[in-house]
């Protein structure tokens, strides 16, 4: 009987050996795995991160340009309003928009004399030499141009 049962559990055990299945992936191949995927990760992040690096370059070229062009525009409404502040501005403003004069001058204001333009002649026309020509007058010309035979 002993016989018969370290038969058995001889069986058993190598049965069990053989039912265990080997692991799909061995330890090393499973770190070498894990690296290529932390490898591919970190590759996309870094791509990632480059785009929007130049995505933000680009915005800075653009709102650089947009101050420069606000500083260029300060600088013009500066010195506009230092000269609507002026007495000269006000001495303009008087004599073309107001219509005054200075003590001693004499406005002068020219009047529009409204006249009706003469009709422009239209010229005549001149004949085209090709409606009245012949079909084979009109090839001649078209094929070779050169003046028509004489007959």
């Amino acid at each position: 009987m002993s016989e018969k049962y370290s038969t058995k559990s001889s069986q058993r055990i190598s049965d069990r050996i053989r039912s265990r299945q080997r692991p799909l992936l061995s330890l090393p191949q499973i770190l070498v795995l894990a690296g290529i995927v932390f490898a591919v990760y970190v590759g996309f992040d870094l791509n990632r991160r480059a785009q929007a690096g130049a995505s933000i370059e680009k915005n800075e070229e653009i709102v650089q340009e947009k101050l420069s062009l606000e500083q260029t525009r300060q600088v013009e409404l500066v010195m506009t309003r230092d000269y609507v502040n002026s007495d000269a501005y006000v001495a303009a403003y008087a004599r073309n928009e107001a219509g005054q004069t200075l003590p001693g001058e004499m406005r002068i204001v020219p009047l529009l004399i409204n006249t009706t333009p003469a009709a422009t002649p239209v010229p005549t026309a001149t004949p085209d030499p090709a409606y009245d020509a012949r079909p084979w007058q009109a090839w001649w010309r078209l094929f070779s141009d050169t003046p028509l035979p004489s007959q």
